[in-house]
């Protein structure tokens, strides 16, 4: 990533055998030490599930998938499954930080090493979902892995990513994350996780969109997605300005592999739409106030 930067400039616990994904009170690192090394005894994947409460997505695969008999049977065959609270467990901050997640539920899906075969996120029903993990038990045999480093290891991150992920300082300066990113310090993946965790903008979103499709193939489709989206919003207010509606419509349609075309459907709709209608800002009163 080293040559993209030049161009830019730049609970927890395991699940029981019969009901997958029911927490216990509380993550912790130890319990996510123990996922592993069950995961090695009985040779399978492990399933990570990340979320919150009050999670809207989060809670309808609660109820809604987790539970279904086909769902239970694969994850229960397969894989050892570890779920935790972002807002309240350690080792769920840590994960988060550790794969730049920005969007809940986000589904990890790894080899008992670590290795990480998929990253998805969002609601999934249950076909979407068996299909998520089948595919992840044939690239696992076929030995395909994303580029992350096994390990969480602290101490490669920059203070300003930790205490944005760790301790919810996330207003960070982007002239310290972009002279971090500038001075070569970074490995490619932890490059990747800042611009896409915190959402890094201005002169690295030509290069990230002209590098996604990479991106996507090293790093998994769900984070470049949500960046992508994002660069894309704020695309959208430059091609207004310019009145340029086919220049814009153009751009979006550029990242059309990047989706599903359920989802190229509908997050080009939502970019599209209202394109050059002002946008009016109603003030708050006195009495509103």
């Amino acid at each position: 990533m080293k040559r993209f930067f030049k161009i830019a400039s730049a609970v927890l616990l395991l699940a029981c055998p019969s009901i997958a994904l029911k927490a216990q009170a509380q993550s912790t690192q130890e319990s996510w030490e123990q996922a592993k090394k069950q995961a090695q005894t009985e040779k399978k994947l492990i399933f990570v599930d990340l979320y919150f409460t009050g999670c809207m997505p989060c809670a309808q695969m609660d109820k809604e998938v987790f539970p279904d008999p086909k769902v239970t049977a694969l994850l229960n065959a397969d894989f050892v499954t570890f779920k935790s609270d972002i807002l309240k467990e350690e080792i769920g901050k840590k994960l988060c930080m550790k794969y730049g997640v920005t969007g809940f539920p986000t589904f990890l899906l790894m080899n008992a090493d670590g290795k990480i075969i998929d990253i998805a996120g969002g609601f999934h029903n249950v076909e979407q979902f068996t299909s998520l993990l089948q595919n992840a038990k044939e690239a696992a045999k076929k030995g395909t892995f994303k580029k992350y480093s096994p390990e969480i290891q602290e101490k490669d991150y920059p203070d300003f990513y930790k205490e944005a992920y760790l301790n919810g300082k996330r207003n960070v300066p982007f002239d310290v994350i972009d002279t971090y990113l500038k001075s070569g310090a970074a490995s490619d993946e932890v490059s990747f996780v800042i611009i896409t965790g915190l959402r890094v903008g201005k002169q690295y979103d030509d290069a990230f969109l002209f590098n996604s499709k990479k991106f996507a193939t090293d790093y998994g489709r769900w984070s470049v997605t949500n960046h992508v989206f994002t660069i894309l919003q704020r695309k959208k207010k430059e091609f207004e300005k310019k009145n340029d509606l086919k220049g814009f419509t153009e751009l979006v349609n550029d990242s059309k592999e990047l989706y599903m075309p359920e989802e190229f459907t509908k997050y080009s709709g939502i970019l599209l739409k209202d394109f050059g209608v002002e946008k009016v800002v109603v003030k708050p009163n006195a009495a509103q106030k």
